[in-house]
């Protein structure tokens, strides 16, 4: 039996697909184009850590000011954010120099892009408190599809036309999800309409940062580990290109792998919804950081290309089980009033687990190797999923 996509989820597909896309312009071809201007290696390290640790910030800080006043809509947030990066992009399209102002507007066009992401996942939580029919793991899997599309078509055209292309392909992905962004909130409106008053969300004051981490404690620690988790991922992910010549291959090669490990995400993304219902969405979560460990240990050991290739299916029950249901899982352990800061937060430590990723992955692959470094962040896999762990063993684990 077919399932039916509603317009509701239709509608998040085109602003999950639009980040991910921007995503991949972003980061995926970063490379390209602060290279194509003269950036050395370490400038391009910096320029990427700066920016990533400019979104993490600014991610709570937006999650808290909407907790704060729910009259702020995620659409005037996110449009407000577009139009920034509309900017800096014109910027980096006229001005591609090797200079200041080029590492600043690719910084801040990083530090704006990425709480997208975060407000969107707090307006998913908004659309099915309302009661609106979306399903966020079919929705969510859209992200990766489009992901592996424009990275595809971006290699042809960049080999074709070269790294100036890519601030006008960031730019056309902008009109997406300015298009989609209108849409979800028409459809947040409608459905907000008619379901009763939030009394709770108005009379409850969203709580300070502080309080946050004392109400939540062990949700908190379960994101501190989680932040070592994804420094293990990223590990693997921003330096996949030092692995795949470790065992003879190129940047085609590598290309391929993206794209196969994106993919191998799409049918758990999909069918999340369909997992058996006899694991709570707990134990699963438990589960995705087992196999961070099994992930990053079997990408360490992998002796070909085509081992390697076999290795990249468990990205499907590690990161890809973890991502589309933290969403749910930061809801329900997390009071409504700071809703959008949990999700914010969430998205956040993967985003720090990144930029510290950059800064030890870096020095590590140039010093002792890509084998003793995968086998080091296998280590680290370890460490981050016994706190993860631990914070797992909440008293509000009684949610499906």
């Amino acid at each position: 039996m077919k399932q039916k996509i509603s317009p509701v989820t239709f509608h998040y597909m085109i602003i999950t697909g639009g980040f991910w896309m921007a995503f991949c312009v972003v980061t995926a071809y970063a490379a390209v184009y602060l290279k194509g201007v003269g950036c050395s290696n370490t400038e391009l390290g910096l320029i990427l850590a700066f920016g990533n640790v400019g979104g993490a910030l600014l991610s709570p800080v937006l999650g808290a000011m909407i907790d704060r006043n729910r009259n702020i809509r995620h659409a005037a947030v996110v449009n407000v954010l577009l139009a920034v990066q509309v900017v800096l992009l014109i910027l980096l399209r006229v001005h591609p120099r090797h200079d200041m102002l080029t590492a600043a507007c690719y910084v801040l066009y990083i530090a704006a892009m990425m709480p997208v992401n975060a407000v969107n996942l707090d307006l998913c939580v908004r659309l099915e408190r309302a009661k609106a029919p979306l399903n966020f793991g079919l929705a969510r899997s859209m992200g990766s599809f489009s992901f592996v599309i424009l990275s595809t078509l971006l290699g042809i055209i960049t080999a074709r036309w070269g790294h100036l292309s890519l601030p006008v392909a960031g730019l056309a992905v902008i009109l997406l999800q300015l298009f989609g962004n209108r849409l979800v909130d028409r459809d947040l409106r409608g459905a907000e309409a008619v379901m009763p008053p939030a009394e709770i969300l108005i009379s409850e004051k969203s709580s300070s940062i502080s309080v946050f981490i004392r109400e939540n404690r062990m949700f908190c620690l379960m994101l501190f580990g989680t932040i070592i988790i994804f420094i293990a991922h990223n590990m693997d992910g921003n330096f996949l290109i030092n692995e795949v010549v470790e065992l003879g291959g190129n940047t085609a090669v590598m290309g391929y792998i993206a794209a196969f490990t994106a993919i191998t995400e799409v049918p758990v993304m999909m069918f999340a919804s369909r997992l058996p219902k006899r694991w709570s969405t707990v134990q699963y979560i438990r589960l995705s950081f087992v196999f961070f460990i099994i992930k990053i240990l079997a990408y360490a050991l992998a002796p070909t290309i085509p081992l390697f290739f076999a290795a990249r299916i468990l990205q499907a029950p590690s990161y890809a089980l973890y991502t589309v249901l933290i969403v749910g899982y930061a809801d329900r352990q997390v009071a409504a009033k700071d809703s959008a800061k949990a999700q914010s937060l969430a998205f956040s430590m993967t985003t720090i687990g990144s930029v510290l990723a950059s800064l030890i992955g870096g020095r590590m692959f140039d010093t002792v190797g890509v084998k003793s470094t995968m086998l080091t962040a296998a280590a680290i896999a370890v460490v981050g999923a016994a706190i993860a762990l631990a914070g797992t063993a909440a008293k509000k684990q009684s949610a499906p």
